[in-house]
């Protein structure tokens, strides 16, 4: 199987004391003044946390530790974090099918606003909600979130993905890019 054909899925990658402390942090931080807002979809950037040295010390960690699995499951090197957010799709929200470094435009392929983008991984941290599911149409793979669950897949259009909508209460998550190339990588992942 080659690196288009393959998607990574770990179940209880994340433990549930460090699934409770993201949505601690996600709880304790969302506000309309600091996040953003669209279609049922609250999201914090990442550097809202760089202010704290423990809290900045222990994501780091975390992304470490991501950045190594991807690369040991893709075969590749030389992976930094480009960015990542903590969010929460509310009830009744859902996001259309999309790659995360394309789009198509005129009748093809091309480069949207972060074609730096090489791998998106989606860490979950709830179970507690309906609906939500994570779906690869191409793959004919739908994947139902659960605390504590990774799925990491290249970013590009062969892998187009899309998330139903959320039926019933609130689906948690921290999604992550990352990228070979260092002129886009994160403050976590460069000081």
């Amino acid at each position: 199987m080659n690196e288009s054909e393959r998607i990574l899925i770990d179940k209880n990658w994340l433990s549930p004391k460090e699934c409770k402390y993201f949505i601690l942090l996600y709880e304790t931080f969302w506000s309309p003044e600091i996040g953003e807002e669209y279609h049922g979809y609250r999201a914090i950037d990442y550097f809202v946390f760089t202010g704290s040295a423990e809290i900045k010390l222990y994501l780091r960690g975390v992304t470490e530790r991501l950045r190594d699995r991807i690369q040991e499951f893709f075969g590749v090197t030389g992976l930094v974090l480009e960015s990542f957010f903590l969010a929460a799709l509310l009830e009744g929200g859902f996001h259309e099918a999309h790659a995360d470094n394309e789009k198509y435009a005129g009748h093809k392929w091309v480069p949207n606003h972060t074609p730096q983008r090489d791998y998106t991984a989606i860490l979950y941290l709830n179970s507690d909600f309906g609906g939500g599911d994570l779906c690869f149409p191409q793959h004919k793979l739908c994947i139902s979130p659960e605390s504590g669950l990774l799925v990491v897949f290249p970013s590009s259009r062969d892998f187009i993905h899309s998330v139903r909508r959320v039926r019933r209460g609130t689906r948690y998550s921290m999604p992550f890019w990352f990228t070979k190339d260092v002129r886009f990588a994160a403050v976590l992942a460069n000081d």
